[in-house]
């Protein structure tokens, strides 16, 4: 394996691991913060860092800053920092403030094989057996995540609050993928990351102020465990890891480096273990094995001409950006 390889996959490790992390990072900011204050610091940060990125990598490259040249162009990336930003991490936030962030990491898990499975009906294409069977695995994963394998919680529908919260976060993400492609015909990854970061913000900070005014006091202040954990979740969990991941797609492939999605519940529950002393329970750890399974079932056995296709448009893509 060449140097430039093994840079590639331990980028794509780590990158898992910062996203792992975010778990973490987020249910502590929220025992400091309301949930949209923490959200609007965050991708204040980050939005200034993936602005300044996609300036500098445009002068780099004698280009002026990309912006949209039509209203649907406009609308689309508008709706990336409505589907993926604001709505992603109001959920994401909120239910961490609720819940463990072991069962957060589990419960997102299901995030690749749901987009994929989205994404198929969006487009009105058709959704494979395995695709579906791993969806249906999965499925009855979260539900003994979130259930804890107690059959009583799910008969009274006896759900954690958290836990059904954070349901709607890999719908959200799942939206934000299919639009993110609509996105990249006419954007580079990192500028339409870039303009996400900026509408999501710009939702995010009005919600701060009424949730301020709705609950009433002094401002929130994070301690230096708060303004740490704000800082990875900007810089790591986003700016970083997302460079890194679309360095790692552009060298390998999009289905080689979304093996490694898999490792972000498993990152996720051993930092809350080591960080939180959050101890995952037998049933939860038998659901998240099956998330996982599920998600690896459905992504990996989809057909060899189906998986080379989208092996080679990536590439092909990624060919074109750095040629054009």
């Amino acid at each position: 394996m060449s140097g430039t390889l093994k840079s590639v996959y331990l980028k794509l490790v780590l990158t898992t691991f910062f996203w792992g992390g975010t778990f973490v990072a987020a249910r502590l900011a929220v025992r400091e913060a309301p949930p949209f204050f923490a959200a609007s610091s965050r991708f204040a940060i980050a939005a200034l860092c993936l602005v300044a990125l996609t300036v500098w990598h445009a002068r780099r490259e004698s280009r002026s800053f990309p912006a949209p040249k039509t209203f649907r162009e406009f609308a689309l990336l508008f709706s990336l920092g409505l589907t993926g930003i604001f709505c992603y991490n109001a959920v994401f936030f909120t239910g961490l403030k609720l819940t463990t962030a072991t069962s957060g990491a589990l419960i997102v898990a299901i995030n690749p094989l749901l987009t994929a499975v989205l994404s198929a009906l969006w487009l009105r294409e058709r959704v494979s057996a395995t695709q579906a069977a791993g969806l249906l695995i999965s499925l009855v994963g979260v539900s003994i995540v979130i259930s804890k394998g107690s059959f009583a919680v799910i008969a009274n529908f006896a759900f954690n609050k958290g836990d059904l919260i954070m349901l709607g976060a890999p719908l959200c993400w799942a939206l934000y993928s299919i639009l993110g492609k609509k996105a990249l015909g006419a954007f580079t990854p990192l500028a339409a990351t870039a303009y996400a970061a900026v509408f999501g913000t710009m939702l995010l900070v009005p919600a701060a102020v009424v949730e301020h005014a709705v609950l009433g006091g002094p401002w929130p202040a994070f301690s230096w465990v708060g303004w740490l954990s704000i800082l990875q979740l900007a810089l790591l969990g986003t700016v970083a890891g997302f460079v890194w991941w679309y360095q790692g797609v552009g060298r390998i492939g999009a289905s080689r480096a979304a093996v490694f999605v898999n490792l972000v519940p498993f990152f996720g529950a051993l930092q809350a273990a080591l960080l939180l002393g959050e101890k995952i329970v037998l049933p939860q750890l038998f659901g998240g094995m099956l998330v996982v399974a599920g998600v690896y079932f459905g992504g990996s056995l989809k057909g060899k001409v189906q998986k080379a296709s989208a092996e080679r448009a990536v590439e092909q893509s990624a060919e074109a950006r750095e040629a054009s």
